[in-house]
């Protein structure tokens, strides 16, 4: 057992909140994947936030509970740089955009985070590279899942990872930190709207399929401009109680066909 591992072990024992700390290594072995050919840049968000004095980012009522924070993003063409400022997230949660984006947006913030007065928007992603199964159990909103909640999410994906051996042969997959995730490579497909709507009927016909009354394939997830949590990080939704931790976000297999 590792000593985070231990760390982990211990906060859910006692009942004490143990902030781990960003994988760095998960979190560029995800983005080499991602970005494969390398193609425009890539968003890095992060809502809600404040600095502390150290440089590190916080979710901003960690600091200050009359705090509402600010959403920070950068946009990056240099993964080593995104890599580095990920790992200064600290009790946030910090997302990336999963197609490429136009390397326009460099010129609001290059390379680096800083407090955002725009985004990512869907006519700045310049191609359809990568349809997105967002895997979440049924639970009341802004809670992190139970065990028992995640367990079944990683079975529904692992559902669908076995039945759809050609959409496996393709994917990226792991956890969301309260649920799971599959990205299938696309063909780098224009973004227009007939492209756009292929994806979506995609994406309904999968929850139409593998949808039940405890997992759900969230449809909502077909805008180009969709921000996917960065594998490494932790998930900081609502307040994190031994019942319902934070976790982190995993990046747990891909298929020989997954990157380009």
């Amino acid at each position: 057992m590792t000593m985070l591992q231990y760390r982990e072990l211990a906060s859910r024992q006692t009942g004490k909140v143990v902030i781990p700390q960003v994988l760095p290594a998960v979190a560029r072995r995800f983005l080499d994947c991602l970005t494969a050919p390398p193609l425009g840049c890539v968003e890095l968000r992060v809502m809600r936030a404040s600095w502390d004095r150290f440089g590190n980012l916080h979710r901003a009522d960690q600091i200050s509970r009359t705090h509402l924070g600010s959403t920070f993003a950068g946009w990056y063409d240099d993964l080593a740089r995104l890599t580095r400022d990920a790992s200064r997230l600290t009790s946030v949660s910090g997302y990336v955009t999963i197609n490429p984006v136009r390397r326009d947006l460099l010129a609001r913030c290059d390379n680096h985070l800083d407090r955002a007065r725009h985004t990512t928007k869907d006519e700045d992603v310049l191609a359809l590279r990568w349809m997105y199964l967002d895997i979440d159990p049924l639970r009341p909103a802004d809670v992190s899942s139970t065990d028992e909640e995640l367990a079944a999410a990683v079975r529904r994906r692992d559902d669908i990872l076995a039945a759809e051996p050609e959409l496996a042969a393709s994917a990226l997959w792991g956890k969301s930190g309260n649920g799971t995730w599959i990205l299938v490579r696309l063909p780098d497909y224009p973004n227009d709207a007939e492209h756009r709507r292929i994806i979506a009927e995609a994406v309904r016909s999968i929850a139409r399929t593998y949808d039940d009354d405890q997992v759900i394939v969230d449809s909502a997830t077909i805008n180009p401009a969709r921000l996917i949590g960065l594998p490494g990080t932790i998930k900081t939704k609502g307040s994190s109680r031994p019942e319902r931790p934070w976790r982190r976000v995993t990046f747990d297999g891909a298929g020989p066909n997954a990157v380009g």
